[in-house]
């Protein structure tokens, strides 16, 4: 199955929690990965550290978290490193 966000629900420091297109909301802690690329300021990767910067994602029209047309990730890969909330 291809993996789709169908909404953000809610936006923290580094974490994003969405509804996926199979309707399980979904938490995306991204901090590993940003904190992966901090030491490299030359990494477009390192804006996503600013908490204020972070919390600009949008959804785009191809199902996926989007930060000002400059950042984004294969939904599948954030669905893959997502973890299920119980309803």
């Amino acid at each position: 199955m291809i993996h789709t966000i169908k909404e953000i629900l809610n936006v923290s420091k580094y974490t994003v929690i969405c509804k996926f297109n199979t309707n399980e909301i979904r938490s995306i802690n991204l901090e590993k990965t940003v904190k992966s690329f901090a030491t490299n300021k030359a990494s477009i990767l390192n804006k996503l550290n600013s908490e204020s910067y972070f919390k600009t994602v949008k959804l785009d029209s191809y199902g996926t978290l989007n930060w000002n047309n400059e950042i984004d990730f294969c939904p599948d890969v954030l669905y893959a490193i997502s973890s299920k909330i119980e309803d």
